[in-house]
């Protein structure tokens, strides 16, 4: 077990004393879970990606392998969200812990909600294959995370923005956020810029769960090769 340093906030937290709440990352999941049984498709987007056919240009595997997943945005309360995202028992917290660590709650987490996820996607299409959402959920790929957009759209997450607050989250991701902002790591600066934004706590108002890509014929998991060690960068940097 690699020893980090304790996980503290800084004077840019305030009224938010629920984040250092002596809760397990299990009565988290129980307390997302119940949210969602009581979550209703008029505070809920869902959607098959690719959306109209159109993949991401970034890796061209998806389109020629036909590649689909599943994705839905679930309006939640935003002190449960704050909890999930930015407190010593959220998701972000389990990573810290090691990277293996944050993947298992992450899959322990997803296998409580799938039962609603589908439920919520079933009647918002009736149609939808409930067999492929609950493959496409069961896949180590898949994640719960927060939506980086608001309700109305404004991003509350800019992962091209390089202003450094260290009065937020404090760990071993601010000391190599600071490491980054006095020029060190030249040569690996696009990935442990990311520890930037690792240190930020910021409130959203929605989860976002996406499932894995699987691929069209056979229905297997395909991961695009920036998201293969995303539990590694978790771990590192509290962003990817």
């Amino acid at each position: 077990m690699i020893e980090r340093k304790t996980w503290t906030y800084g004077t840019g937290i305030r009224n938010r004393d629920y984040l250092k709440r002596d809760q397990s990352f299990d009565d988290l999941t129980k307390e997302i879970q119940l949210a969602l049984c009581d979550a209703t498709p008029s505070t809920v987007r869902f959607r098959m990606e690719p959306t109209s056919g159109k993949y991401d240009g970034h890796d061209p595997l998806l389109k020629r392998l036909q590649c689909t997943r599943p994705t839905w945005w679930i309006e939640l309360d935003q002190q449960l969200l704050d909890k999930f995202f930015n407190g010593q028992m959220g998701i972000r917290a389990q990573y810290y812990v090691s990277s293996y660590h944050g993947l298992l709650a992450n899959q322990m987490l997803l296998s409580a909600l799938v039962d609603p996820l589908v439920e919520l996607a079933a009647a918002i299409e009736p149609t939808i294959d409930r067999k492929l959402l609950r493959l496409s959920l069961s896949q180590p790929s898949a994640k719960a995370w927060i939506s980086e957009r608001d309700l109305a759209g404004k991003k509350i997450i800019h992962t091209s923005d390089l202003e450094l607050s260290e009065e937020e989250i404090q760990n071993d991701w601010l000391d190599l956020a600071r490491d980054v902002k006095n020029g060190k790591h030249p040569d690996s600066y696009q990935l442990y810029s990311a520890s930037i934004n690792g240190v930020h706590a910021p409130i959203s108002d929605q989860l976002e769960v996406k499932g894995a890509w699987l691929t069209g014929l056979d229905r297997c998991e395909y991961v695009t090769p920036g998201k293969r060690d995303r539990h590694c960068q978790l771990f590192m940097f509290g962003f990817t």
